[in-house]
């Protein structure tokens, strides 16, 4: 991941196993080749419920620069985006102004 640096959320550190839990990370910032990319990052479960209240309430679900991962760990979205990058896939994601 040289050429990828990772931000997380002030005070994700202190409450990394209440994210897993919740299954929803929002303001992850990974600078790819100096482009910095503001993430939101859900687990399929959460993304699910997320997805079904807006639409039972009559809404959109919209989310800029989503990376789903099976779990919301440090481990697993660095993991993601490594291979996002890895696979040419970075170019799908919006930067950030």
């Amino acid at each position: 991941m040289s050429n990828i640096v990772l931000e997380f959320p002030p005070g994700f550190e202190d409450s990394a196993w209440e994210v897993e839990a919740k299954g929803w990370l929002p303001g992850v910032v990974a600078v790819i080749q100096g482009r910095r990319y503001t993430l939101t990052v859900y687990d399929p479960a959460r993304l699910t419920q997320d997805v079904e209240d807006a639409l039972k309430g009559g809404r959109v679900f919209l989310e800029r620069n989503l990376v789903v991962v099976a779990s919301v760990t440090k481990e697993r979205i660095a993991s993601a985006i490594q291979e996002i990058v890895q696979t040419g896939r970075a170019g799908d994601l919006r930067p950030d102004q």
